[in-house]
């Protein structure tokens, strides 16, 4: 009687250990599962993310050919520089076209008349600072973006390592309870069995 009682334990504990290693297998492969999604869902913002910032450059960079353009017509065809000047340099009162400045009169007096070479000089200058400022956009964005991937790749260090221990501490103190529960439990069969 005692020999099958000692049967009938062990088989209880080999049934209860399969059942918890089972359970076990189960949450490893979930969290396997899990940690793969998030870097699967990581890769593919990552990916939208680097789609974005190249539709960003090439339309800056565009932007950028356009007014360089710009400024390589104002050489050849002088006569576009007011009209330029007017749109980019921002003024109180328009530049007046009067006589030619005296002896007599300031050189910042609103009656001063720019030559064309001074038209075109800063025609250009408004364009290159159109220029800079674009760039400057371009440069801000390429810097939040990177910002952006390193915020992303952080947190899916954060959850590989998570998975990595085994998951949170919660699932960790779980998990070790259980396991204690389970061993406590063979052993009191076991135990009970022999006497």
């Amino acid at each position: 009687m005692n020999l099958h009682k000692l049967y009938l334990g062990s088989f209880a504990a080999l049934c209860i250990f399969g059942i918890v290693v089972g359970a076990a297998w189960r949450d490893h492969v979930r969290d396997d599962a899990r940690r793969d999604a998030i870097l699967d869902t990581e890769k593919s913002s990552i990916t939208d993310l680097k789609q974005s910032m190249a539709a960003a450059r090439a339309q800056s960079e565009a932007q950028l050919a356009q007014w360089e353009q710009r400024r390589r017509q104002l050489a050849v065809a002088p006569q576009q520089a007011p009209e330029v000047i007017r749109e980019l340099v921002p003024m109180q009162t328009p530049i007046a076209q009067s006589a030619p400045p005296s002896a007599q009169s300031a050189p910042d007096s609103p009656g001063a008349v720019l030559t064309k070479q001074q038209e075109v000089d800063l025609a250009q200058y408004a364009v290159s600072c159109k220029e800079c400022a674009l760039q400057r956009d371009q440069l801000q964005q390429q810097v939040n973006d990177q910002q952006s991937i390193i915020g992303r790749q952080e947190q899916e260090i954060a959850a590989t390592r998570r998975a990595a221990k085994g998951g949170s501490v919660w699932q960790r103190a779980v998990r070790i309870a259980k396991w204690g529960a389970i061993f406590g439990g063979v052993g009191y069969v076991v135990g009970r069995a022999q006497r």
